[in-house]
């Protein structure tokens, strides 16, 4: 039974993230697409993020299938785990966003970061004010 609501929940949070994402291409045709510059030296915001990172607290949608679990950086990749599940991706990283594209998923999500102390503290963008509170391994 306890296996069951893990998986439960790893399916609601995957549901949950991939929902929020859009392929709405009204919005894009007439925008000049946003440039952001990939932070690829050694003392910038990547290697901040650099590690494993672990949800303690979180607000918005979905926080209890949330805690627990980790953001795994490793230069431009980011596995997202709990319970022996894995989510494998591709990041890229700027001084205030990060991003997340799961290994055959053309959906991206792009997060808002800043750091509290030594809490990184990320929000989805468009997600309604769902933001975790993450602290390193």
């Amino acid at each position: 039974m306890k296996f069951l609501k893990v998986i439960t929940g790893f399916v609601l949070v995957t549901a949950m993230l991939t929902a929020c994402g859009s392929d709405d291409k009204k919005e894009t045709e007439n925008k000049e697409p946003a440039k952001e510059e990939t932070v690829t030296v050694d003392n910038g915001s990547a290697s901040k993020l650099e590690g494993a990172w672990e949800i303690m607290r979180a607000e918005g949608m979905a926080v209890k299938s949330n805690l627990g679990t980790v953001y795994t950086f490793k230069g431009d990749n980011l596995t997202m785990g709990k319970s022996g599940f894995d989510n494998p991706g591709k990041t890229e990283i700027t001084d205030s966003t990060f991003s997340f594209q799961a290994e055959g998923n053309e959906y991206k999500f792009i997060y808002n970061y800043h750091f509290n102390s030594d809490t990184l503290v990320a929000e989805m963008q468009n997600s309604n004010g769902q933001i975790l509170h993450m602290v390193k391994n």
